[in-house]
Protein backbone atom coordinates (compact mmCIF):
# COMPACT_ATOMS: atom_id res chain seq x y z
CA UNK A 1 0.00 0.00 0.00
CA UNK A 2 1.36 3.73 -0.82
CA UNK A 3 1.40 6.11 1.88
CA UNK A 4 1.96 9.87 0.46
CA UNK A 5 2.83 12.94 2.27
CA UNK A 6 3.09 16.16 0.95
CA UNK A 7 6.47 18.87 1.59
CA UNK A 8 5.75 22.86 1.01
CA UNK A 9 8.89 24.27 -0.33
CA UNK A 10 10.59 26.72 -2.81
CA UNK A 11 12.78 25.74 -5.16
CA UNK A 12 15.93 27.88 -6.01
CA UNK A 13 16.85 28.37 -9.90
CA UNK A 14 20.15 28.87 -11.47
CA UNK A 15 19.53 28.84 -15.11
CA UNK A 16 21.10 30.12 -18.02
CA UNK A 17 19.18 32.34 -20.58
CA UNK A 18 19.92 34.09 -23.72
CA UNK A 19 20.31 37.47 -23.08
CA UNK A 20 21.92 41.34 -23.95
CA UNK A 21 24.47 42.66 -20.98
CA UNK A 22 23.61 44.51 -18.41
CA UNK A 23 25.34 47.57 -17.38
CA UNK A 24 25.33 48.59 -13.56
CA UNK A 25 21.41 49.16 -12.88
CA UNK A 26 20.17 50.00 -16.02
CA UNK A 27 19.18 47.93 -19.26
CA UNK A 28 19.22 48.39 -22.71
CA UNK A 29 16.24 47.28 -24.99
CA UNK A 30 17.02 43.58 -25.49
CA UNK A 31 17.76 42.92 -22.03
CA UNK A 32 16.16 40.20 -20.23
CA UNK A 33 13.88 42.14 -18.47
CA UNK A 34 12.98 39.77 -14.56
CA UNK A 35 9.20 39.47 -15.98
CA UNK A 36 10.53 37.93 -19.54
CA UNK A 37 12.80 35.86 -17.13
CA UNK A 38 10.35 34.93 -14.74
CA UNK A 39 8.15 34.11 -18.20
CA UNK A 40 10.46 31.61 -19.56
CA UNK A 41 11.09 29.89 -16.14
CA UNK A 42 7.38 29.38 -15.65
CA UNK A 43 7.53 27.79 -19.44
CA UNK A 44 10.34 25.00 -18.37
CA UNK A 45 9.18 21.34 -18.96
CA UNK A 46 5.33 22.44 -19.82
CA UNK A 47 4.60 24.01 -16.12
CA UNK A 48 2.47 27.00 -16.37
CA UNK A 49 3.01 29.17 -13.18
CA UNK A 50 1.59 32.22 -12.36
CA UNK A 51 3.87 35.07 -12.13
CA UNK A 52 3.39 35.51 -8.47
CA UNK A 53 5.04 32.11 -8.08
CA UNK A 54 8.06 33.14 -9.50
CA UNK A 55 10.87 35.49 -7.96
CA UNK A 56 13.91 36.41 -10.11
CA UNK A 57 16.10 37.36 -7.25
CA UNK A 58 19.06 38.06 -9.43
CA UNK A 59 20.06 38.98 -13.56
CA UNK A 60 23.69 38.93 -14.18
CA UNK A 61 24.92 39.09 -18.09
CA UNK A 62 27.85 38.59 -20.21
CA UNK A 63 27.08 39.37 -23.95
CA UNK A 64 24.67 37.04 -25.37
CA UNK A 65 24.00 35.06 -21.83
CA UNK A 66 22.49 35.54 -18.56
CA UNK A 67 22.49 33.54 -15.58
CA UNK A 68 18.70 34.27 -13.54
CA UNK A 69 18.70 33.37 -9.42
CA UNK A 70 14.54 32.81 -9.50
CA UNK A 71 12.81 31.61 -6.53
CA UNK A 72 9.60 29.31 -7.33
CA UNK A 73 7.06 28.19 -4.83
CA UNK A 74 6.88 24.39 -5.35
CA UNK A 75 4.73 21.64 -3.57
CA UNK A 76 6.02 17.80 -3.76
CA UNK A 77 3.79 14.66 -3.20
CA UNK A 78 6.39 12.21 -1.89
CA UNK A 79 5.08 8.34 -2.47
CA UNK A 80 6.54 5.60 0.18
CA UNK A 81 6.61 2.12 -1.71
CA UNK A 82 6.71 -1.53 -0.58
CA UNK A 83 9.96 -1.61 0.17
CA UNK A 84 9.51 1.28 2.59
CA UNK A 85 11.24 4.01 1.33
CA UNK A 86 10.28 7.38 -0.08
CA UNK A 87 10.54 9.18 -3.63
CA UNK A 88 9.66 12.16 -5.14
CA UNK A 89 6.10 10.95 -7.32
CA UNK A 90 4.88 14.71 -8.16
CA UNK A 91 5.31 18.57 -8.29
CA UNK A 92 2.73 20.86 -7.72
CA UNK A 93 3.25 24.47 -8.76
CA UNK A 94 1.41 27.97 -8.50
CA UNK A 95 -1.32 26.49 -10.73
CA UNK A 96 -2.16 24.30 -7.86
CA UNK A 97 -1.96 21.04 -10.92
CA UNK A 98 0.36 17.85 -9.98
CA UNK A 99 2.88 17.21 -12.49
CA UNK A 100 4.17 13.55 -12.62
CA UNK A 101 8.51 13.38 -11.83
CA UNK A 102 8.78 11.12 -14.47
CA UNK A 103 6.63 12.91 -16.99
CA UNK A 104 8.91 16.53 -16.22
CA UNK A 105 12.19 14.62 -16.10
CA UNK A 106 11.29 12.66 -19.29
CA UNK A 107 10.42 16.06 -21.02
CA UNK A 108 13.53 17.41 -19.71
CA UNK A 109 15.39 15.08 -20.69
CA UNK A 110 14.06 15.16 -24.29
CA UNK A 111 15.16 18.70 -24.53
CA UNK A 112 18.65 17.67 -23.65
CA UNK A 113 18.73 15.27 -26.34
CA UNK A 114 17.42 17.38 -28.74
CA UNK A 115 20.69 19.92 -27.49
CA UNK A 116 23.16 17.06 -27.61
CA UNK A 117 22.39 16.08 -30.74
CA UNK A 118 22.24 20.05 -32.51
CA UNK A 119 25.96 19.91 -30.66
CA UNK A 120 27.19 17.38 -32.17
CA UNK A 121 26.37 17.90 -35.54
CA UNK A 122 27.77 21.13 -35.04
CA UNK A 123 30.99 19.44 -34.11
CA UNK A 124 30.62 17.11 -37.30
CA UNK A 125 30.06 19.92 -39.36
CA UNK A 126 33.62 21.68 -38.09
CA UNK A 127 34.97 18.10 -38.93
CA UNK A 128 33.63 17.66 -42.65
CA UNK A 129 35.56 21.34 -42.97
CA UNK A 130 39.11 19.71 -41.40
CA UNK A 131 38.35 16.73 -43.66
CA UNK A 132 37.43 19.24 -46.99
CA UNK A 133 40.55 20.95 -45.82
CA UNK A 134 42.92 18.52 -45.03
CA UNK A 135 42.00 15.37 -46.60
CA UNK A 136 41.76 13.35 -43.67
CA UNK A 137 39.63 13.39 -40.14
CA UNK A 138 41.31 13.91 -37.19
CA UNK A 139 42.90 10.73 -35.73
CA UNK A 140 42.15 10.51 -32.27
CA UNK A 141 40.20 8.43 -29.04
CA UNK A 142 39.63 11.64 -27.28
CA UNK A 143 36.84 14.52 -27.40
CA UNK A 144 39.57 16.76 -26.10
CA UNK A 145 41.85 15.93 -28.69
CA UNK A 146 39.62 16.35 -30.76
CA UNK A 147 38.28 20.00 -29.91
CA UNK A 148 42.05 21.30 -29.87
CA UNK A 149 42.47 20.50 -33.64
CA UNK A 150 39.19 22.24 -34.28
CA UNK A 151 38.68 25.17 -32.51
CA UNK A 152 38.93 28.07 -33.15
CA UNK A 153 39.39 27.55 -37.19
CA UNK A 154 36.61 25.23 -37.41
CA UNK A 155 34.63 25.30 -33.96
CA UNK A 156 34.18 28.77 -32.69
CA UNK A 157 32.86 27.60 -29.81
CA UNK A 158 34.64 25.01 -27.67
CA UNK A 159 32.18 21.81 -26.97
CA UNK A 160 33.73 19.43 -25.14
CA UNK A 161 30.70 18.32 -22.02
CA UNK A 162 27.07 16.82 -22.96
CA UNK A 163 23.91 18.77 -21.11
CA UNK A 164 24.51 16.00 -18.47
CA UNK A 165 27.33 17.01 -17.38
CA UNK A 166 29.43 14.18 -18.80
CA UNK A 167 32.38 14.34 -21.75
CA UNK A 168 31.55 13.87 -25.33
CA UNK A 169 33.05 10.85 -26.71
CA UNK A 170 34.92 10.88 -29.99
CA UNK A 171 36.52 8.13 -31.98
CA UNK A 172 38.17 9.16 -35.37
CA UNK A 173 40.48 7.74 -38.51
CA UNK A 174 41.64 9.20 -41.06
CA UNK A 175 38.05 8.13 -43.17
CA UNK A 176 35.67 7.68 -40.48
CA UNK A 177 34.45 8.67 -37.14
CA UNK A 178 31.93 8.90 -34.00
CA UNK A 179 30.89 10.99 -32.15
CA UNK A 180 28.93 10.25 -28.75
CA UNK A 181 27.17 11.58 -25.86
CA UNK A 182 26.01 8.69 -23.35
CA UNK A 183 22.55 10.39 -22.51
CA UNK A 184 20.62 10.63 -19.63
CA UNK A 185 21.35 7.49 -17.95
CA UNK A 186 25.46 8.58 -18.84
CA UNK A 187 26.07 4.70 -19.57
CA UNK A 188 27.60 4.20 -23.32
CA UNK A 189 26.21 1.73 -25.49
CA UNK A 190 22.64 1.65 -24.17
CA UNK A 191 19.61 2.76 -26.10
CA UNK A 192 19.40 6.59 -24.87
CA UNK A 193 22.97 7.49 -26.47
CA UNK A 194 23.30 10.03 -28.76
CA UNK A 195 24.90 9.54 -31.79
CA UNK A 196 26.66 10.83 -35.14
CA UNK A 197 28.21 9.17 -37.55
CA UNK A 198 30.31 10.59 -40.26
CA UNK A 199 32.72 9.32 -43.36
CA UNK A 200 32.52 6.92 -45.73
CA UNK A 201 33.25 3.22 -44.16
Amino acid sequence: MLKRTHVIGSLLFATSLGAGLIVGHTRASGDLTPKEARRLIARLAGIQLPSDAVRVKDISSMGNSATVVAQVETAFRFVKGDNDKWRVAEIRTGDRRWEDIDTLVKALNAEKTARARAELESIATALEAFHRERGFYVEAKSEAVLIDHLSPRYLARVIRVDPWHQPYEYEGGRNTFVLRSSGPDGKPNTPDDVTVIGGSR
